[in-house]
This record gives C-alpha cells, structure tokens and sequence, in this order.
C-alpha cells in the first residue's frame, strides 16, 4: 500500500499551489471506498477526490495525477 506522505509530497510537487500537506491538502486511506481520499481546502471551498490504488501509483511514477488536476482545475 502507499505511503500517504509520500502520496501527499507527490501531488503537491505536480500541484504546489494546492497547499500544504495536513493543512490545505489532506490525503488519507479511506477503508470504506477502499481508494485514498485526497482533501483540498482553499478558503470556505472544499474539494474530496478518491484515488484508486492504481491511480495514486500512476500519480507516483508518471508524475501525472488527471483526475486531481481537473478538480484541481475548478481553483485555478
């Protein structure tokens, strides 16, 4: 299973203005939905995205996370 720090570290090198890592971005395993659950806060807006395990590794290798920059998206 992954690491969520390094998960976290990952998505704010790709994302660096999506915060800090337990402040503004939150990423933990969410045992119900069985993915990681990526939480981002930017003033009273609050984003949760689930990343499969296979997605987050992608996230990792490929230094590209799609889904998290379309949500992303909505703050830029």
């Amino acid at each position: 299973m992954l690491y969520k720090a390094k998960l976290c570290d990952k998505i704010r090198e790709i994302y660096p203005e999506m915060g800090v890592c337990d402040t503004d971005l939150n990423v933990n395993w969410n045992a119900e939905q069985k993915a990681w659950a990526v939480d981002f806060t930017k003033g009273p807006h609050r984003i949760r995205h689930y990343l499969e395990n296979a997605d987050a590794a992608a996230c990792l290798k490929e230094q590209q996370c799609i889904g998290l920059g379309i949500e992303f998206g909505q703050f830029r």
